[in-house]
């Protein structure tokens, strides 16, 4: 069933034609499947910025951000400053879709910090270029490494001169923290200006990822990487998703048992800490879009069993490392004080993978496994205003006073 409904979703995104299931549906009750960032932070009351900022290669990037908490006023009190970064095939609503009181972003700008959120290329919000479109096949030509090269330290030098700070809190969910234990690896200067990196369902090396994903990696990653070394192209944009929520995909008991396996196909484990009520919401902002390449250097990360940057094979890896094999990821050589949330039911950000990981953190300040949790339980917990995010406030707030 989870896969079927997946080849679908790519089959029919893939065709120039339509394809409308259930057309007596009734639609959606929820208004946050049809809207953006901005509006869903406006809904509930807070003021909301819109930001860009145009990467060393080209792409243009925007940012949201929540300058205050509701209600409050102007002030010209310097706040400290929290970037929130999405992982793959999500965009920045993952930190706003719930209520004030249960998502991420608004607690922090009711407790006071100044909140940013980050989109990575590829996705609804970060969809241009100064040169190239994205019909264009050169403009899918990158993955995760090009998103830790170019688009932290575009995005974050961005904020900190904006802000007039020094530094910042860098809280990142899945890939978010890849490409953080990359980006502040590879760029110390970068890291330094990181106060303290919340990994949120850590990932870094995928040993313990789900069969499925292993299964697909072996098979795919060998024939993709012998046959299609150099094919580039959008994967599962979101708009498709939308229309089919719009039209009440997921209202009725058959349609809703599909995306709760979709769901369910994405975190790895069966959620009982979701609110099923929301899962259309959530399906509608997700598959946001991510290039092919993305995905297959996913593939590689899992067929090799170690983080490395994108294997081009021996040739093209001498064009552009100047060596016969892709170079490894030195997580060991980030200077940021990190602290890792692992979730025990995590397909994803496995807590084996990531208690290898622990031990080359050379400033790690935190680890610890939450219980029961899986991969989104980090972002749409029915528990994680009460469990956690109290929590990460406080540790900020501990962070401010050194």
């Amino acid at each position: 069933m989870k896969w079927a409904f997946l080849l679908v979703l790519i089959v029919v995104n893939s065709s120039n034609g339509g394809f409308i299931p259930f057309k007596r549906i009734r639609p959606s009750e929820s208004p946050d499947v049809g809207r953006n960032v901005t509006q869903i932070i406006a809904s509930r009351g807070y003021d909301c910025e819109e930001h860009q900022v145009t990467t060393s290669d080209g792409f243009i990037l925007a940012m949201q951000r929540i300058p205050r908490g509701r209600g409050e006023k102007k002030s010209s009190v310097a706040k400290e400053v929290v970037f929130l970064q999405h992982g793959i095939l999500a965009d920045s609503t993952n930190w706003v879709m719930d209520s004030p009181t249960e998502s991420l972003a608004y607690i922090l700008a009711d407790k006071g910090f100044d909140v940013w959120l980050g989109n990575i290329r590829g996705n609804d919000y970060s969809r241009r270029h100064v040169k190239y479109k994205p019909s264009q096949s050169v403009f899918w030509n990158w993955s995760w490494q090009e998103m830790a090269d170019y688009d932290l330290p575009a995005m974050i030098n961005y904020v900190l001169n904006v802000t007039g700070q020094e530094q910042l809190f860098y809280v990142g969910h899945s890939q978010g923290t890849l490409i953080a234990f990359t980006g502040f690896s590879d760029n110390p200067a970068l890291g330094n200006k990181i106060k303290a990196f919340i990994a949120l369902a850590p990932v870094y090396t995928l040993n313990n990822a789900t069969e499925i994903a292993k299964e697909g990696a072996d098979i795919l990653y060998p024939l993709v990487k012998k046959l299609f070394p150099g094919l580039t192209f959008d994967l599962l944009p979101g708009d498709f998703l939308r229309s089919l929520i719009k039209l009440g995909f997921c209202a009725n008991p058959i349609s809703e048992k599909v995306c709760y396996d979709f769901m369910e196909l994405v975190i790895g484990m069966d959620s009982k800490n979701i609110d099923e009520s929301r899962v259309p919401v959530y399906i509608a902002h997700f598959a946001e879009g991510t290039s092919f390449k993305d995905v297959v250097h996913f593939g590689q990360v899992i067929v090799n069993k170690k983080c490395q940057k994108f294997d081009y094979g021996t040739a093209g890896n001498k064009q552009h490392y100047h060596q016969a094999t892709a170079p490894l990821c030195h997580v060991k050589d980030m200077p940021t004080p990190t602290l890792l949330f692992v979730g025990a039911r995590d397909g994803l950000g496995d807590p084996g993978d990531n208690e290898a990981l622990k031990p080359q953190i050379k400033n790690l300040v935190h680890y610890e496994v939450i219980p029961e949790w899986n991969h989104l339980d980090f972002l749409y917990g029915v528990d994680a205003h009460k469990l956690l995010y109290p929590r990460l406030v406080n540790i900020m707030k501990q962070f401010s006073k050194r």
